[in-house]
């Protein structure tokens, strides 16, 4: 049987509420929630434009994306999924082989520019022939075997214990400051080796949410916030999103102990992967999750742009070689 897309409309918010709470492999990063989240931050530049699409036999799929209008209204661009993170579709459906390749080809032919990365919790999207553009991995601690299983605490967990470093949630206005403030001086300390640079408004349009699916995990020293890590939540799925800590506390080993509570914290919701999220160039991030028992997985990037972007490309590059060239003559 040849299946195929029969026809794609606009997802309606409890469509994509639904499934998204149906699937198995959905991140949080698919959530009609993390969508909003991003509009609100962008003052509207990127909008939630899901698309729900029905197949020959049946089944049905969500695409959770989102897009921002190019050329002066002209075209658009899109995203599989914000931010950067995991895209791709999400089903309530056992999906085939051939649902996947229908879904690749609708993704990389129907919309123009696009950018998506692939969910690294889908074992179907690793399956299909797709146009990758960038190798890319995360880092995760398989929950299965339990959590007093997995190789998360140690000596430096203990060591933060003995000194009185404690873990909660953050539970005010306040809270979130601290963990701000705590963010603002680490981005003085990363400089230019900042993977990105976040303002306060969207930590507080996340706070204020109060979603039971988003949390803000603090360690304090004498009563004071000195670490913070921010993890969001889907059916079997946990993830640490932004982390940031003072510097001059680093040797109290705080978060070793966030990473502890929140891996316990994850096992206990039954999820089954605790993420840590790309780690870009950082080695020494890379270093960091391996040691809490983070396995490397696939989540490459495949980047579509669209006739007239890559003719614009190239004659951009086209330019900068010539006067390059002209540069080199008179010399």
């Amino acid at each position: 049987m040849n299946v195929a897309i029969a026809s794609v409309r606009p997802a309606r918010a409890g469509e994509w509420d639904s499934i998204w709470e149906a699937c198995e492999y959905a991140t949080f990063f698919h959530s009609r929630e993390w969508s909003e989240i991003w509009s609100v931050y962008s003052k509207g530049r990127w909008r939630p434009d899901p698309r729900w699409l029905t197949f020959s036999d049946g089944r049905q799929a969500l695409l959770p994306l989102a897009s921002r209008k190019q050329l002066q209204g002209l075209g658009r661009r899109y995203v599989s999924s914000p931010g950067g993170t995991f895209g791709g579709w999400i089903s309530a459906d056992a999906l085939s082989a051939e649902h996947g390749e229908a879904l690749v080809h609708w993704l990389t032919h129907k919309l123009g520019r696009l950018e998506w990365r692939l969910n690294p919790y889908d074992p179907l999207a690793h399956q299909l022939e797709v146009p990758v553009t960038t190798l890319d991995e995360t880092h995760a601690v398989d929950l299965s075997p339990g959590f007093d299983a997995l190789r998360c605490g140690g000596a430096k967990v203990k060591k933060a214990l003995r000194e009185g470093v404690t873990i909660g949630v953050a539970a005010s206005e306040g809270d979130w400051r601290s963990y701000f403030g705590i963010y603002e001086e680490s981005l003085r300390r990363w400089g230019e080796q900042a993977s990105s640079q976040y303002r306060w408004e969207l930590f507080d349009d996340i706070r204020r949410r109060e979603s039971p699916r988003i949390k803000l995990w603090l360690a304090r020293f004498q009563n004071r916030v000195i670490a913070g890590a921010l993890c969001f939540y889907a059916r079997r799925h946990a993830v640490y999103w932004h982390g940031a800590a003072l510097e001059a506390h680093f040797q109290l080993r705080p978060v070793n102990l966030l990473m502890h509570e929140a891996i316990r914290d994850a096992c206990e919701r039954g999820c089954a992967w605790f993420d840590f999220n790309p780690s870009g160039a950082h080695e020494g991030v890379k270093a960091f999750k391996k040691s809490l028992g983070g396995q490397p997985l696939p989540c490459p990037i495949v980047k579509i742009e669209t006739t007239w972007r890559r003719t614009t490309k190239a004659i951009a590059a086209f330019v900068k070689k010539r006067k390059s060239v002209a540069r080199d003559g008179v010399r």
